[in-house]
């Protein structure tokens, strides 16, 4: 035990008599939509100031992205998205330099979902949501994560603001009615992206929380009595288009003949789902700890 104890201190001053650098330690990916930064820590190196140098594996060698960098991390966004991609950082101090560590990494399989953004209108009783997708780093604006995967659901939970009781539910579209709330109430609600065909969930976006008015808070005119509130920000306000109780309540019908939507006049840019789906005067189904509306 004292014989090999006296051997590992022995090689430990020979590694700093003689300059030898230490490799980087906690080597690791940190991808966010697809924002791919491979991130380490500077070992403890007490002769000297260590700079790094980051490279990957393309057509058969490896290619430098970072190079003489003080900074403890580097940016590889621009990888390809699908196949496996060898990543590899070392610590240098002049001529001399560590060995290398490699990481192994794939974007379309290991990049986290970030949050969505969320944008909520109270109308009467209701709340009219909307999604917004995460956009992808290094993509044209309009590009965002439901446009790599192909399966794409949100998960949404909403709560009375103030209880511990949460009510999940599970969207296909960029749209969703809460119907039959409680009024003069506040909600609050939270939304990820889920892949089902990986079992992959998103990160939670922030709580949106916004309070529902009566039916007599539309007035003659169908002007609401209430704003909406955006987990998007710089984001204009969203005026969304209004589903079917709201066009009944505007009293909107189509000139003449029947239609999908139960005889009223199509909204512009009402996106199709099942809230449009009844006709007039059937009842929407109760969502959980929701009053039926009278």
């Amino acid at each position: 035990m004292a014989r090999g104890l006296r051997s590992w201190l022995g090689g430990c001053l020979l590694v700093t008599a003689l300059g030898m650098v230490p490799p980087p330690e906690n080597v690791r990916m940190n991808s966010v939509n697809f924002k791919n930064i491979l991130e380490w820590e500077s070992p403890a190196f007490p002769n000297g100031t260590l700079t790094f140098t980051a490279q990957y594996f393309s057509y058969r060698k490896f290619q430098d992205r970072c190079v003489g960098t003080t900074a403890t991390e580097c940016d590889f966004s621009e990888l390809s998205k699908y196949g496996d991609h060898t990543l590899r950082v070392r610590a240098e101090l002049g001529d001399e330099h560590s060995d290398w560590v490699n990481v192994t990494f794939c974007p379309i399989d290991d990049t986290a979902i970030g949050p969505p953004g969320v944008q909520v209108e109270a109308l009467a009783n209701s709340l009219h949501i909307r999604f917004l997708a995460p956009r992808i780093e290094n993509e044209h604006e309009t590009w965002t994560m439901k446009n790599i995967y192909s399966a794409w659901l949100y998960h949404m939970q909403y709560w009375k603001n103030g209880s511990d009781t949460k009510y999940p539910v599970t969207c296909q579209y960029d749209f969703e009615v809460l119907r039959n709330l409680e009024p003069w109430t506040t909600y609050c609600v939270q939304v990820r992206g889920f892949l089902p065909d990986r079992n992959k969930t998103g990160q939670w976006s922030e709580p949106v929380c916004e309070g529902t008015i009566s039916d007599e808070g539309l007035g003659l005119h169908g002007k609401e009595a209430k704003g909406q509130m955006s987990s998007v920000p710089g984001r204009r306000a969203w005026r969304p288009a209004k589903a079917c109780g709201y066009a009944k309540a505007r009293g909107l019908q189509r000139a003449g003949g029947s239609s999908p939507t139960g005889g009223r006049a199509a909204l512009p840019g009402e996106p199709p789902g099942p809230e449009c789906s009844h006709q007039p005067g059937a009842q929407a189904p109760s969502l959980p700890g929701t009053k039926p509306s009278r």
